[in-house]
């Protein structure tokens, strides 16, 4: 048995695109397979992820994708010498 099987059907979800590949269609296809891996293959009922609050380029892609924020960590980590927020987002199958 697992240890949580009350969260059994979630998942956490992420990933990274290294700067010279960026707005290649990279993260699409990331997202895509990654989606498609969790729900087709893994009965993975819910995805979860954390993103920084001020990566607009990655949220637009998350919601693209059917992600809502579902709340924001305050000071979630430190960053560049200062502490940073980042929004919890969730995608859930229909």
């Amino acid at each position: 048995m697992r240890k949580n099987a009350r969260r059994r059907h979630a998942a956490t979800l992420g990933m990274a695109v290294k700067s010279s590949a960026r707005r290649q269609g990279v993260a699409s296809a990331l997202m895509s397979a990654g989606i498609d891996l969790a729900e087709r293959w893994l009965a993975v009922g819910r995805l979860e992820l954390e993103v920084y609050t001020d990566n607009e380029a990655a949220i637009a892609l998350y919601k693209k994708f059917g992600f809502t924020v579902e709340g924001t960590l305050r000071q979630f980590a430190f960053r560049d010498g200062k502490l940073v927020d980042a929004d919890v987002m969730a995608r859930l199958v229909a």
